[in-house]
């Protein structure tokens, strides 16, 4: 009689160590690069047997599959809501994120091999983003919505590489390149609050205002470094970290806040030590870089430590 309760606790001393986690996010990683790699497959055996395929087969090809995720679709999907959908499929997500990606091939294709927009190049991007907005607020999407946001800045013309960053050919370099970025993330913003005036998907805030904190501070930063209007910049940059720290403040996002952090820092610091240069510092300056870099470090540490009472939570 006295050893059932010691059995008791034994089991529950073994169940509290091997206690149950969760899988949900690694297994969701491992679908969303099982549709990526899929696409890219496809492509890459369309590519290498183009000629004994034929184009009118490939073509026709990517199209039903096209057709058939987004008819899928449209018959496993909840009825649209303005308010947050709870999909009740588990493979909803995926294939219509491979429909899209296949729609992005065709039109590709279509215009590498037919040329069907000409030189209207703002066209053939201008489609699937208005398509892909359509999508993602239809069956509550926030990956296509991802898409869609990248078009937009696809069209507006804010397309940069990595091969491009490396070679130096960026464009934002150019000061019209950066005015166009600054308005594409103030648009976004203001499409934010329009779009909670009437109540449409609110949820979707959280990837509006994540593209256009990192469109509006890298523009800003740009133009800081392009050396044309240092004084303009820096109140651009400290508006910017301004407007979104009251948001980060609103979403209780550490997030927000964590980057709001890296691109001021990044900004301060271009700013003193552009001063000190100009100055005609020498060793002073290597002297206090290297207590500026220590004492930096330490008030960031002190900042992410304290990151509840900064967005008072």
């Amino acid at each position: 009689m006295e050893s059932f309760p010691m059995k008791t606790k034994k089991r529950s001393k073994i169940m509290s160590k091997t206690s149950f986690f969760s899988l949900f996010w690694e297994v969701k990683t491992i679908l969303y690069l099982g549709v990526l790699l899929f696409s890219a497959g496809a492509g890459l055996i369309i590519y290498l047997n183009i000629d004994s395929i034929g184009h009118i087969s490939i073509i026709s090809l990517i199209g039903l599959a096209c057709l058939a995720c987004f008819y899928y679709t449209f018959r496993k999907s909840e009825s649209f809501s303005f308010n947050e959908v709870i999909s009740t499929s588990t493979w909803n997500d995926y294939i219509l994120l491979l429909g899209c990606l296949l729609f992005l091939s065709l039109e590709t294709y279509l215009q590498i091999q037919y040329t069907v927009f000409g030189t209207q190049f703002g066209t053939a991007t201008l489609i699937p983003t208005l398509l892909f907005f359509l999508l993602a607020y239809r069956f509550d999407n926030k990956g296509v919505l991802s898409m869609a946001i990248t078009g937009l800045a696809g069209w507006a013309g804010i397309a940069v590489t990595p091969r491009e960053v490396f070679d130096g050919l960026d464009n934002f370099s150019d000061y019209s390149y950066i005015w166009t970025a600054l308005a594409l993330g103030c648009f976004l913003n203001s499409l934010v609050f329009g779009l909670q005036r009437i109540n449409l998907k609110n949820h979707f805030a959280f990837i509006y205002l994540n593209f256009a904190l990192h469109i509006l501070f890298i523009a800003a930063l740009a133009g800081l470094f392009s050396e044309v209007n240092h004084l303009l910049f820096i109140l651009i940059l400290f508006s910017i970290g301004g407007v979104y720290y009251f948001q980060a403040r609103k979403l209780e996002s550490y997030y927000f806040l964590l980057f709001i952090m890296i691109y001021l820092y990044i900004g301060i610091t271009y700013i003193i030590f552009y001063l000190m240069f100009k100055a005609g510092a020498g060793l002073e300056l290597a002297y206090f870089g290297f207590f500026y870099f220590i004492g930096s470090c330490a008030l960031a540490v002190y900042l992410i430590k304290n990151h509840k009472s900064l967005l008072k939570i």
